[in-house]
């Protein structure tokens, strides 16, 4: 009868969907930002598209930026180089085993998918459509490949902090995603500085990065997503 008891648990935890990313109170805001930030795009597309310089909204602030922080050249520089290839994919890989470590699954899976298709997304899709140039006539800047890596990772971190497993307290959870979040911002401040993107192309980035992790996070909240990454997680034993 023992046997029989550990086997019916064992396999009820098999059975058992892993937790949402996103829970139901939080689902409709996610997915009206995830809209309301595709259409920002498409908007800001449509703004930048053929042009070789800023709009009217870029022309008041990329000046304001770049006066207010070009004495701090040297570290805008390094911190624009978060959003760089190498820093992305080590970042990824950090966030992609934490979550292992703690048997997030889904958490695994929503970076691993979330950041090569935001960064596919804007270089090999947008880019191209748009064709906004900057700097030189065959430098594609709309939206800015830089802010989608660095979003994209700063929307992870922030939406494994909605629902995570253990329920740190409020505060930590706050204070962890409002940190990822305001290094996404320095970095999209400092691209502009540098004169390496106009400021609507951050915000068309990022917005890129958001619709992109909510919208996979979503998918991997749908019942029959959940029951196949618990049986993935119990045979792997996490």
């Amino acid at each position: 009868m023992a046997a029989n008891r550990l086997i019916t648990s064992a396999t009820d935890q098999a059975r058992k969907p892993v937790p949402v990313l996103i829970p139901d109170w939080a689902r409709r805001p996610a997915v009206i930002l995830a809209i309301c930030c595709a259409a920002v795009l498409a908007v800001g597309g449509a703004f930048a598209a053929g042009r070789s310089e800023g709009n009217a909204l870029d022309r008041r602030i990329d000046p304001w930026l770049i006066q207010h922080l070009q004495s701090h050249m040297n570290g805008l520089n390094q911190i624009a180089d978060l959003g760089n290839p190498t820093a992305l994919v080590v970042l990824t890989i950090i966030v992609v085993l934490s979550c292992l470590a703690v048997r997030r699954v889904n958490g695994s899976i929503l970076a691993a998918l979330s950041v090569p298709i935001a960064s596919s997304l804007t270089e090999f899709v947008f880019k191209p459509i748009v064709h906004e140039t900057i700097g030189h006539s065959t430098t594609l800047s709309y939206p800015s490949g830089h802010s989608t890596n660095v979003c994209t990772l700063a929307v992870i971190v922030a939406v494994l902090m909605i629902n995570p497993p253990h329920r740190p307290h409020p505060v930590v959870r706050l204070v962890v995603a409002v940190l990822a979040l305001a290094v996404a911002v320095v970095v999209m401040m400092s691209l502009v500085a540098i004169q390496f993107h106009y400021f609507t192309d951050t915000v068309g980035g990022a917005c890129v990065a958001t619709s992109t992790v909510l919208s996979v996070a979503l998918l991997l909240d749908a019942p029959a997503a959940r029951g196949r990454m618990a049986r993935w997680s119990f045979r792997s034993g996490a």
